[in-house]
């Protein structure tokens, strides 16, 4: 599983991305969680909050992450 959460993002506050963490560790989840500097909806282009070096990040992070589990 991989989770690109924002600084910006009420929704996801660093208690929740903890409490994520565990629960993924303990259920032996592989996963990566990553917090950008940048607001929610940020790697969304027609978005007010889009940031561009933000959404580039998160999507070869996300690419990457794919790819080591799945394959090329």
């Amino acid at each position: 599983m991989y989770v690109g959460g924002a600084i910006g993002d009420k929704s996801f506050p660093d208690e929740q991305k903890e409490l994520l963490e565990k629960a993924l560790t303990v259920a032996s989840v592989p996963h990566t969680i990553e917090t950008y500097p940048a607001n929610h909806g940020f790697a969304v282009p027609d978005n007010p909050t889009y940031d561009e070096a933000a959404a580039e990040r998160h999507w070869v992070a996300t690419a990457n992450f794919f790819t080591s589990v799945l394959g090329s």
